[in-house]
Parts: structure tokens; sequence; C-alpha cells
């Protein structure tokens, strides 16, 4: 390994366990037991009676069940009391502090150590991973999933005979996990059973890759079956978000004999005061057809008119809104809105120097794909970072929906200020590859 990517991998350990430091003194100025509130409250009382083995209610199959399983799992072992939201807010640290770790990993498959590196940085003193660390929801478990599902999709790659195998099934389950906590994340799997097979197609790696992907998804889907008395699919809340999504809504109120009121605004349209209130009595938030119906009679209400609507949602991902509930704590606020809008504004420019710069870059990829050496892919990074704009086009947006593919866009902004940065310092020499930023494994690019 050469000197100089030696001294990257030891500044992208040094940043790393400076970003457990910094997660750990901001779990004891704000721990995560102590904000219990709105959905935050709905995870930890799901995972606390699941943990109890208290008969589940219809309404715990509305979210995916992945978060409040894993909170579960310290007020299993711990008690359902302060020992145990104590235990779980460890649980959201440590989660939190391998964010950085697993980008770094991640990233040394598809950029330069040297970008890597800086990847890593970026992630361990990113203001909104370190601030979602400190409230019990499923940014910081999907971020975790995600990337570990992304690692070992590569280590799939590199495995041959049963450890191949091993790895895929593993990749599987690890996947699975990830929809569980998220299911909009099911284009990112998906990219990843490309990235994991690649040329190299093995029908019992891909055999397995399935069982593992199942394994997880038919305990899920079990859980909720017990839970509703039905097939319910990993979550019932598709209907609510599209209606959300397409008509101009404040507040959303159901209610239905038996059943209670139940209501529903997103933290975005709270912020910026906009839509009205909608009562439905007689119906239930969880009635999906109802709301897909609504939502559907909107669009077609709006007409060619509802393309505004959509590039609002698209917007309503980051430029719009402060991401909740780290808007609601004011120490958190004065860090994660500036975060936010340097993120989002810039977002599209560094998407569009991305594809340029891959576009560049095709002999390097084609390179690293046959093995023979690592080079910058930002063609992956901008699949993976597109793949949440459906969710706000079909559904709404929502900073919140963003915040798993930080990462990816992180990630290019170090790839690319490392390829200007060192173009800059071999300009003008007279070696005829002084304007290729890297060479791959010692040998001219």
């Amino acid at each position: 390994m050469p000197h100089d990517d030696r001294w990257w991998n030891r500044f992208a350990l040094i940043s790393i366990v400076a970003g457990v430091i910094v997660r750990v003194v901001a779990v004891v100025l704000h721990p995560p037991l102590n904000y219990d509130y709105s959905d935050i409250h709905g995870y930890v009382t799901r995972a606390m009676r699941l943990a109890d083995g208290v008969h589940l209610n219809r309404f715990d199959t509305f979210f995916p069940p992945g978060t409040h399983i894993l909170l579960a799992l310290p007020f299993k072992i711990f008690g359902t009391g302060r020992t145990g939201l104590w235990a779980a807010s460890v649980l959201w640290v440590l989660l939190s502090s391998a964010v950085p770790l697993l980008a770094w990993r991640f990233a040394l498959r598809v950029m330069s150590p040297k970008a890597a590196a800086v990847t890593a940085a970026l992630c361990a003193f990113w203001p909104i991973y370190i601030a979602y660390g400190g409230y019990f929801m499923s940014e910081i478990p999907s971020v975790v999933a995600l990337l570990a599902t992304l690692c070992l999709a590569f280590r799939v790659r590199d495995e041959t005979g049963t450890r191949r195998i091993f790895f895929a099934a593993a990749t599987g389950v690890v996947a699975g996990a990830s929809l569980a906590i998220r299911p909009q994340l099911g284009l990112n799997v998906a990219i990843a059973a490309v990235t994991m097979f690649g040329v190299r197609r093995s029908a019992r790696a891909a055999a397995a890759a399935v069982v593992g992907l199942a394994i997880p998804l038919a305990a899920v889907l079990a859980l909720n079956f017990s839970a509703a008395h039905t097939f319910v699919g990993l979550s019932e809340n598709g209907g609510l978000n599209f209606f959300q999504g397409h008509c101009p809504v404040h507040d959303v109120r159901t209610s239905k004999a038996a059943v209670g009121e139940l209501d529903f605004a997103s933290p975005v349209v709270v912020q910026e005061n906009r839509g009205r209130d909608y009562d439905f009595p007689g119906h239930i938030a969880w009635e999906q057809s109802f709301f897909f119906r609504q939502g559907l009679d909107c669009i077609r209400s709006d007409g060619i008119g509802h393309v505004v609507v959509l590039a609002r949602n698209v917007a309503d991902l980051g430029i719009t809104s402060v991401p909740w509930p780290p808007s609601t704590d004011p120490g958190l606020h004065r860090f994660v809105k500036p975060a936010n809008l340097v993120f989002s504004w810039t977002l599209p420019s560094i998407i569009v120097l991305a594809i340029a710069y891959a576009s560049g870059r095709r002999k390097e990829v084609r390179r690293a794909a046959t093995g023979a050496g690592w080079a910058d892919r930002p063609g992956l990074l901008v699949a993976h970072l597109l793949c949440v704009f459906p969710t706000a086009i079909v559904f709404y947006g929502d900073p919140r929906f963003r915040v798993p593919y930080d990462v990816f866009g992180l990630g290019l902004a170090a790839m690319l200020a490392v390829a200007v940065l060192d173009r800059r310092r071999t300009t003008g020499l007279p070696d005829a590859d002084a304007g290729v930023p890297y060479s791959l494994s010692g040998e001219d690019a």
C-alpha cells in the first residue's frame, strides 16, 4: 500500500474515533430516553409491548416494524423501565457510531483512499447523523442497515466457493432487515444485488441471498399478521402517505368505532403551515385503498398542474423545512438547519458534476469491475442517491426520508473535492498522465 494511502487510512480511523467521542458526549447531553413523544413514543411503546409479550394491536402494523423490533432487544434484556431505556440509548449510540465506519468501508470500494477518508470524516461530524442518534427513530438504523448491505454485497464479489455463498446469505439477511426498517430502501437493495454479482453470476449464491432475504421478511410479515389477524405486508401507511403527498393536506383526522381517533400531520406542512385539515369519520388510518382513492382524486382534479405538487414534494426533501424532530430542539436546530440547507441546495450541482465526472472515468470503472484495482465510481453513488426521489414523487417529501441517502451525497462531495484538488496539483506536469488524478494499483490509468 502506498505511504500516502496509509496516511489517509489513519486519518479515517482518527475521524471515526473522534466521531464516536462526539456521539458519546451528545447522548450524555441529549439522551434519547428523555425524548418520548409523537412518532418516537409510538416506536417505544410498540417495542415495549413486543418485549413484554403483550398482545399486539392493529396500529402496531401501521409503520414498518423493523425499528421497534430493534428497540425491543434491549427492553427484553434489561426491562422496559429506565434501565432498558438507557440500554436502548447506548444501542443507538453504537449504531450512530457505526455510520462513519461503514461509510468508510463502503467508500473504499468506490473511490480513492483519500476520498474515502474524507467521506468518513464528513459522516463522523455530520450534524444530522449526530442529531438523529439522540432519538429513537428509524433514520440511524436504516443508514446502518443500508451501508452494511452494500459492504456485504461487495464482499460477495470478492469471495469464491462456500464463503461466497455464506456472504450472499448474510447480505440477504441484512438487506431484509433494511427493508423491515425502511421499505423505501428496496431500490437500493436492487442495486446492491447487481453490485453483488456483477459479471460473476452464481445460481447458488443468488439462491442463498434470496433465502437470507426471506428470513427477516417472513418474520416481519408473520409478526404483522399476528397483530392484524390478516395479511398486511410490511406496513399499512402507504395509502395515508400517498394522500398526504398529493392533496393539500395539513392535518388528517380519522376515527372509527371500537378503534378511536388517530391524527396525523407531516412535520414539513406543519412548519410551512400550509394545506387544510381533513376529517374522515368512519374511516381509520390503515384503510389504504380509501386513501389511495382520495389521492388519485386530487391528481385528477389538478390535471397537468399536479406537476407543481410533485416538484414541491421533491423540494420538501430538504430546502423547505428543518429535519424533525431536531427542528424542535433549540440546541440541535442551530446545527441541523444550516447543514440541511447547505446539503440540499448544493446537492443538484453535486449530482450534475458527478455525472460529468463519471463520463471521464469509464476506463477506471471498467478496470475496477474486472478486479484490476479501485477506481472512482461516482455513477454508483449517484444511482443510490437518486433512489430517494421516487419516495418523494410517489408519496411525499420530508428531510427524514432523505437522511439515509446523505452518505452518498457526502461521498460524492468528497470524491469531487479530492479529484479537483489533485488535478490542480498535477496540472502543468510534463507526464502525459498528469491530468489523471489517481493510478490503479500502481499502474498507469
